[in-house]
């Protein structure tokens, strides 16, 4: 996928430069008329007459940047005609308004590739944080009482009561992302929840519930007093 946007935006962009890295025929015009207008910008509609192939044409360039910045009406200049396009044309010496449509142009083809790019970011930090908290260690087989459970900005904080070595049963909270811990979710107080569960003893945790798909990132803490008694 990251090598397809690439290649897209490379290609995007070479058609975007066609007037620059080509060898365009050129001829002269004379400006006609000139209109100005505003959208996320001033623009400017430059409409040029030539003859091309014996025929008279007119023909629009478009420029983002005022009149001001551009041939005036009446003046003489020098075009490139698109050999691709025959309504296209590139005034010789006024390239800073064509610059920026395609600086704009090249922004927008590359916000794929800016995306691509965040989600592989974000993957493998999230594939960091994975690897962190499961590493070689064996998984172990885990077995709770759910009690309650709260919600915030897509974080599910649940509390559990699960038994130690000595047979006492003891609090402590699992949280993790609301959408990948369903069997918690959804769980009402009381219920008996069995899972797997292996950690780097720091409290980073990757929990695997069965039936709800692949294992997911989690954090195992002992609630605190205030903790304790929001959850009770």
């Amino acid at each position: 996928m990251a090598v397809l946007t690439v290649l897209l935006w490379a290609v995007g962009f070479w058609v975007l430069t066609r007037p620059f890295h080509e060898n365009w025929p050129v001829t002269e015009a004379r400006v006609v008329r000139t209109h100005q207008f505003y959208a996320k910008g001033e623009h400017c509609e430059v409409y040029v007459q030539f003859t091309s192939e014996g025929q008279p044409r007119t023909v629009m360039f478009s420029g983002y940047a005022p009149c001001s910045e551009l041939p005036f009406r009446g003046e003489t200049v020098k075009v490139a005609l698109d050999p691709w396009d025959a309504s296209s044309v590139r005034i010789i010496g006024y390239d800073g308004p064509l610059w920026a449509d395609i600086e704009f142009a090249a922004l927008l083809l590359a916000m794929p590739g800016f995306g691509a790019c965040a989600y592989f970011i974000a993957d493998g930090f999230l594939f960091r944080r994975a690897h962190k908290a499961g590493g070689d260690r064996p998984w172990r087989s885990v077995t709770v009482r759910f009690v309650s459970r709260a919600i915030y900005r897509g974080t599910a904080t649940c509390r559990l009561l699960a038994l130690d070595e000595h047979g006492k049963e003891r609090t402590f909270l699992l949280s993790g992302p609301r959408k990948d811990l369903p069997g918690f979710v959804h769980a009402s107080p009381g219920t008996t929840i069995g899972f797997w569960l292996v950690g780097d003893g720091n409290g980073n945790v990757l929990i695997n519930q069965p039936g709800f798909g692949r294992a997911t990132v989690g954090r195992v803490s002992v609630p605190n007093e205030f903790e304790f008694r929001t959850m009770t």
